[in-house]
């Protein structure tokens, strides 16, 4: 095999190529092959174009190492069980993420301002799932300058020099914030006492 690697070579002769030689380009054929195919199951499941973009260059270096070390026979299955394995893995960790950051904003929140009394139970949504609700139906300012206060304490200056608002407005974003997750959980059969 030359240095100019046809694209008509088969997927276990690429594989070989770069098991053996350590030759990129080989990956690079392998790469332009099968693409969409990874890219479509990454968008499947994130349905956003950016996350699915990353997702399949993260998935091909994932791929260009374990290839160095495993034997695989069907290339095609091999890829698309290690991708569908990646993403859920991913989301797993996105989810795990997301409700930590939900249980750290609704205890410093609550426990700076409010306190949080469930009024209705029988909807049966606990008031962590309905504050990240809360959270994603402010403006995104008000969501940025509530973390920012709330969540990594810092102060109207630090706020201001991270962002780019004056102190005038994050002191703005942060209590109509306040204002609107409070109206959006009143909203919900919350009520607050303060």
């Amino acid at each position: 095999m030359g240095k100019n690697l046809s694209a008509d070579l088969s997927d276990q002769d690429l594989i070989l190529s770069y098991q053996q030689n350590g030759n990129n380009q080989s990956m690079a054929v392998l790469y332009k092959r099968y693409v969409s195919l990874v890219f479509g199951l990454c968008y499947k499941y994130y349905k956003n174009i950016h996350e699915s973009e990353d997702a399949t260059s993260q998935i091909f270096q994932l791929i260009m190492d374990k290839l160095k070390d495993n034997s695989v026979v069907y290339f095609k299955s091999w890829l698309y069980v290690v991708s569908k394995n990646y993403i859920l893995n991913d989301i797993r960790k996105s989810k795990a993420l997301q409700f930590q950051y939900v249980e750290e904003f609704s205890e410093n929140f609550m426990e700076n301002d409010f306190d949080l009394h469930l009024n209705n139970t029988e909807n049966g949504v606990d008031s962590d799932s309905l504050l990240k609700l809360g959270l994603e139906s402010l403006k995104e300012a008000q969501q940025v300058c509530l973390e920012l206060f709330y969540i990594q304490s810092k102060s109207y200056v630090q706020i201001a020099e991270m962002t780019d608002f004056d102190i005038k407005q994050v002191k703005s974003h942060i209590q109509n914030g306040k204002r609107n997750l409070k109206i959006f959980l009143e909203s919900k059969g919350y009520q607050y006492e303060q």
